[in-house]
């Protein structure tokens, strides 16, 4: 089931983030970066995205949240999206995008955006995603990470 985030699923979340990026991520980024980006744990980080318009959903199977993503419609801009590394390769990533992109579309956006980490890139391409261009990212907790500006069309 897919539901709008509630508080309480700020902590899982927030280790979800951690879990995966600690995981994942290490391919394409050195030690310290990982260390930094991953951070301590920080579920506020969720109530302050939240207040600056992001909507919150989480993917839970069984009493577990598997994977999180965060939406600003104004902004037009996927800002995140996690599935914690117990459950990657089970096609839940697929299904939040396929799930944000009708989100997305009844909000009237024609072009979904994302910053995608390095280690992503391949995942949004299969997705129906395109590379715009690389730029430095700063996460918020301050570490900048080489990035991938992408795009998907959603208008028909």
């Amino acid at each position: 089931m897919i539901r709008v985030a509630k508080k309480s699923d700020y902590e899982k979340m927030d280790s979800i983030f951690r879990a995966f990026v600690k995981a994942l991520c290490i391919r394409e980024y050195d030690k310290k970066t990982i260390f930094d980006w991953a951070g301590k744990p920080k579920p506020e980080r969720f109530v302050l995205n939240a207040q600056n318009g992001c909507t919150q959903y989480v993917k839970v199977l069984g009493d577990h949240v598997a994977c999180f993503v965060e939406l600003h419609l104004e902004k037009q801009l996927l800002v995140s999206l996690f599935v914690s590394p117990n459950y990657v390769g089970m096609e839940i990533g697929k299904e939040m995008i396929e799930f944000l992109i009708i989100k997305a579309r009844n909000a009237g956006i024609k072009i979904l955006k994302l910053d995608s980490s390095i280690n992503a890139v391949n995942f949004y391409l299969r997705n129906g995603f395109i590379e715009k261009n690389k730029r430095d990212f700063t996460t918020q907790n301050g570490v900048v990470l080489e990035s991938i500006n992408m795009e998907c069309v959603l208008s028909t």
